[in-house]
């Protein structure tokens, strides 16, 4: 098609000077294509994919019980210690005997271990004293914001890694740090942040790992549910509910609503270069 003057319009910039900016013939929309990427997802991939999010609630609450076991001296540090650190040892070495080079691995992640218990070990009277002129009320409100923040930046089996990650990592530790300063005495809390280190870092990425985490997240859940019923049974109720709304209703939407989806594609996009 020609305008002004038999000048054809072509769909770059420096063949129309004499054309208006927005100036575009009928061409321009023959390009034009709808939903050429169509969600092949499943409806078990679906429920498969929502896993994720109930194994991060449910690690956060898990958490929180142990800080109230510790907390009404149900327990004691050493047992929360030792139980933690076996559950550790067996994660890293079921992930560990998979790679190559073992042995120089092994030697570096004990010296990092050990380094971060004798700092930690060293340094739990000055966290334990760390917030003693803040109110437990103010220290309680800021330890919920923390964990929201932290599943909200969460990044769910993502493999790629983002500042929201870093985000959900370093609200997670403070929040553990605000519940540490309210427990009995130092060994206390630092058993409670061992276990928030082996909860929010090493954890998740031992999870990573693994690709079909439903039987895991079954686990965590029926724990929780166990575990939180001897504490509330009101707040066991909610928890499943929110697990069930998570894990199989939101899932559910998310298919049924791929039909409404109307993504259009044409020249306007940006290029992308093979």
């Amino acid at each position: 098609m020609t305008h002004n003057g038999g000048i054809r319009w072509r769909k770059n910039l420096y063949e129309n000077r004499d054309l208006p900016d927005n100036y575009t013939d009928s061409s321009f929309l023959e390009e034009l294509e709808k939903n050429i990427k169509p969600n092949n997802v499943t409806t078990i991939e679906a429920i498969t994919l929502g896993s994720s999010i109930s194994i991060q609630l449910s690690i956060v609450i898990l958490f929180v019980m142990v800080f109230i076991w510790l907390n009404n001296e149900w327990t004691t540090p050493d047992i929360i210690f030792t139980s933690s650190a076996g559950l550790t040892v067996f994660g890293y070495f079921s992930h560990t005997l998979k790679l190559p080079d073992m042995p120089d691995k092994i030697s570096k992640d004990i010296r990092t271990a050990l380094i971060f218990l004798a700092f930690g070990y060293i340094l739990s009277p000055v966290l334990k004293t760390l917030t003693e002129t803040v109110s437990t009320d103010t220290i309680y409100a800021m330890t919920i914001f923390m964990f929201l923040v932290h599943l909200i930046f969460s990044k769910y089996g993502s493999p790629q890694v983002s500042l929201s990650d870093s985000l959900s990592i370093t609200s997670s530790i403070f929040g553990s740090l605000m519940l540490a300063s309210r427990l009995a005495s130092p060994l206390h809390a630092f058993s409670l942040l061992t276990v928030a280190v082996q909860c929010f870092v090493l954890l998740p990425f031992l999870l990573s790992k693994i690709e079909n985490k439903t039987v895991i997240s079954i686990l965590l859940t029926a724990s929780t549910v166990y575990l939180l019923g001897i504490i509330s049974p009101t707040l066991t109720c909610v928890f499943v509910a929110v697990t069930i709304f998570v894990h199989v209703i939101c899932p559910l939407w998310y298919i049924r609503w791929q039909k409404y989806k109307d993504n259009i594609y044409g020249p306007w996009d940006e290029a992308v270069i093979k």
